[in-house]
């Protein structure tokens, strides 16, 4: 396999567009919590940001190693199969939850006649492609789009602003403990539990003692842009709309004003923000195709992308057809069901890489 490098900048790029896509779209905890949303955001980012400095630790002990190989080399052979597959079954997960969301999106707010397939298809062919060009155009691709979305977003954050009458996160502390330990695990589970994907990418960076540092200011910002999200777009549709809103903050932006030119203005937002949603799907099936790729022992990885595409779309049309159900799910079961990837895994890696010598590590690692 050709092993493609990408910067520590590329990498918190890539960080940051993967966790960000998605983020605002139900605003689900905020929904939950209210003006105490930032504690769950706040605390959600905190946790992650522990579990990025263990993968990073890991990381540094087998500065030439894949994660994968290196879970292998920790877990040991079919403990790292295992831990593999359940790696493998949790990106078709968010991959499948990604398509089935940017088709309820568009099938409810942009295109209400339009088969959600036909927009998952179209989707797939394209991340598809996108993902069989590699790591580094990838990367490339993110500093070129991301500009765009910053500029645009600080744009209509700055009208939605002009319709903030009141702090929306006054008065705080206003739910009980056991509801904002529930809307934490919310938060964790979508976005930021999402950043254990971009682990798989870490030996493809340059300077591997920059991991953590850009990978954090990614989830920082991720997390900042969450909160003014949510504070614009509770603070303009107000209590009652704002929980009634399927796509608060779309909602918000509806309410801006530019004059004729709204709609053109509004498309150009939408389909922006349709971009870097899709970089979630991209690098999802990047990652899924190297962990399958190494887990058979595949030396050309290139033909596999098609059938890993049809896969998903496949598992994606035949889930969620209920838009209810995807939000139960979001609420009721990615909260638990991430922790197995995202934390079990990772803390089991950390503390055995931690029990164990480097010097006998990197021998065995030459060896397999």
């Amino acid at each position: 396999m050709i092993r493609e490098r990408i910067t520590p900048f590329q990498l918190g790029c890539l960080c940051f567009s993967f966790l960000s896509g998605f983020s605002t779209l139900y605003l689900l905890e905020a929904k939950l919590l209210m003006q105490d949303v930032w504690i769950a955001n706040l605390t959600a980012c905190l946790f992650i940001l522990m579990l990025l400095k263990m993968n990073a630790y890991v990381q540094n002990q087998y500065p030439h190693a894949n994660m994968s190989d290196i879970i292998d080399i920790v877990l040991g052979k079919w403990l790292g199969k295992l831990a593999h597959a359940f790696y493998l079954l949790g990106m078709l997960g968010l991959g499948v939850l990604s398509l089935r969301s940017i088709s309820v999106f568009y099938t409810s707010a942009i295109l209400p006649g339009t088969s959600p397939n036909l927009i998952m298809l179209l989707v797939v062919i394209v991340t598809t492609y996108a993902a069989s060009l590699g790591l580094s155009t990838i990367a490339r691709s993110v500093l070129v789009i991301l500009p765009f979305f910053v500029v645009s977003i600080v744009a209509i954050g700055f009208f939605i602003y002009q319709d903030v009458e009141a702090n929306p996160f006054m008065p705080q502390l206003q739910h009980p403990l056991p509801l904002l330990l529930y809307g934490s695990l919310i938060s964790f589970g979508f976005p930021f539990c999402k950043s254990y994907v971009m682990v798989f990418l870490f030996s493809e960076v340059t300077h591997q003692k920059k991991l953590f540092k850009s990978c954090s200011i990614a989830v920082v910002f991720s997390c900042a842009y969450l909160l003014i999200a949510t504070y614009l777009t509770i603070g303009s549709l107000g209590d009652n709309m704002f929980k009634t809103a399927m796509f608060p903050f779309f909602s918000s932006i509806q309410l801006v004003k530019f004059g004729e030119y709204i709609e053109r203005i509004e498309i150009l937002i939408i389909a922006i923000w349709t971009i870097m949603t899709m970089y979630e799907i991209i690098v999802l099936q990047y990652v899924f195709v190297q962990i399958a790729g190494r887990l058979f022992g595949m030396k050309a990885l290139k033909p596999f992308y098609l059938p890993v595409g049809v896969f998903f779309f496949a598992v994606a049309t035949k889930s969620f057809v209920n838009p209810a159900e995807l939000v139960a799910y979001d609420l009721k079961i990615l909260p638990v069901s991430v922790n197995l990837n995202a934390v079990l895994v990772p803390v089991c890696v950390f503390v055995l890489t931690l029990f164990k010598k480097r010097g006998g590590s990197v021998q065995e690692l030459n060896h397999s």
